[in-house]
């Protein structure tokens, strides 16, 4: 029987290297980022891109090998992609691996980044490698198929240790939640061929402290899976692992920066138990391509009084970027300019076929809400965190309320004049749950 031609969907994938010039600053760990730029390149990073299209229905599904983008760069992207292209923003979903060991992208948002001069000179290469791969993808497209199938993980440990005390520490929990799922789905062309397959994966790719670039894990991991399928088709995304880091950092009481060998050993670990799942656990899925953007306002607690700021700015005590963050509200309270009182964060779904879905939210997203969006859609779905922009660390309301740590103290880091306040999981509920516009 002929298939109607609205059940055909088309795929097309590439890759471009985003490797950045010795000296570029990096980005990921706040005292080293302040030091110098990169001494030396370990590993590429690349942009890689899927272009899809069915009937009237068109996604590109972008992962970078970066930190974060800010909400102004992931919009500069898209607006670049869409008029070379001619989508739509809600068509373009951005992700980054958050690797600690990338370059900074322009003008940050996160830590220090805010208040030091950016280095302007590589979000063009970022801007023009996007496009020269999107472009490419689109031009490869072919007719596909889809297969799709869940598997495991035992890279992530989670780093919010409880102390008799009842607080939590910054230290390995060998028994703590994590989200362990790892979503695929390998989309291969009418004889056969890989052209994409999407793995994800919920940990922070943190492994190395030094002045090097590298992809971390995921790079190691695409590597070998692209070996495996016999052709450069891999693309990583970052899940729900805000509170998670690669079981190879863990050591007694704290965590450790890895050798090159233990990320090669864990991009290894995730390759494998992918390449089984490729063999035993993926059905077909029947295309139905769609996509759709959300924004949600996640409310921040009662904001502390000026004289609170005051004292912080003041305090040589104190962290310099939380002296300078501290001095950043106090000016826009000098100039009458409001504080924040809640947070925009963008929600995106882009659904590939019946039951296999890509969730991706702005935020660095714990483990508890990764689970929270697996249960809301069911079937293979994808919780994404580090997509389009990244506004702040999203803990659940227990974290709030109960436990504290870094996921919640962090808010300043962000820039952001208080924490969030509870109620999280509603807000993101009611956002899943809203109607198709």
């Amino acid at each position: 029987m002929t298939r109607s031609v609205q059940t055909l969907i088309r795929a097309g994938f590439a890759r471009v290297r985003l490797t950045p010039p010795l000296g570029t600053r990096m980005y990921g760990f706040g005292r080293r980022d302040r030091a110098s730029g990169c001494h030396a390149v370990h590993d590429d990073l690349f942009v890689r891109v899927l272009h899809l299209t069915q009937g009237q229905e068109e996604a590109l599904i972008c992962s970078f090998d970066l930190l974060f983008f800010s909400r102004a760069q992931a919009d500069q992207i898209k607006g670049v992609l869409g008029r070379v292209l001619g989508i739509l923003p809600k068509q373009i979903l951005l992700n980054t691996s958050h690797t600690h060991a990338g370059p900074m992208p322009g003008a940050g948002t996160w830590h220090h980044a805010d208040y030091c001069e950016p280095d302007r000179l590589y979000f063009p290469i970022i801007e023009a490698a996007t496009v020269e791969a999107a472009c490419r993808a689109k031009d490869t497209a072919r007719e596909a198929t889809l297969s799709a199938g869940t598997t495991q993980t035992t890279l992530p440990i989670s780093r919010r240790l409880p102390t008799s005390q009842g607080k939590i520490v910054f230290a390995p929990h060998p028994t703590g939640q994590v989200y362990r799922d790892v979503p695929l789905c390998l989309i291969r062309d009418r004889r056969g061929k890989p052209i994409c397959l999407l793995f994800s994966v919920a940990c922070h790719p943190s492994s190395i402290v030094g002045h090097a670039i590298s992809a971390d894990y995921p790079g190691v991991a695409m590597n070998l899976l692209d070996e495996h399928l016999g052709t450069t088709c891999s693309l990583f995304l970052q899940g729900t692992g805000a509170d998670a880091k690669p079981i190879f950092t863990a050591g007694d009481g704290g965590f450790t920066t890895a050798s090159w060998h233990a990320v090669h050993q864990g991009g290894r670990l995730v390759a494998e138990e992918v390449t089984r799942a490729l063999d035993d656990h993926l059905e077909a899925v029947a295309p139905r391509l769609r996509a759709r953007l959300m924004a949600a306002d996640f409310p921040l607690q009662r904001l502390p009084g000026r004289a609170t700021y005051e004292e912080i700015a003041s305090d040589p005590s104190q962290d310099e970027c939380r002296r300078l963050w501290a001095a950043r509200q106090l000016a826009r309270l000098k100039s009458g300019l409001p504080l924040l009182r809640a947070v925009p964060i963008l929600v995106q779904m882009v659904a590939l076929g019946q039951r296999l879905q890509l969730v991706g939210i702005e935020a660095e997203v714990v483990a508890a809400l990764g689970i929270l969006v697996r249960d809301f859609w069911g079937g293979v779905t994808f919780p994404l965190g580090y997509c389009n922009g990244t506004q702040c660390y999203l803990p659940t309301s227990r974290m709030i309320e109960q436990e504290g740590g870094y996921e919640v103290e962090s808010y300043w880091e962000y820039g952001l004049p208080a924490p969030l306040a509870p109620g999280i999981e509603r807000i993101l509920r009611r956002t899943l749950s809203a109607p198709r516009r």
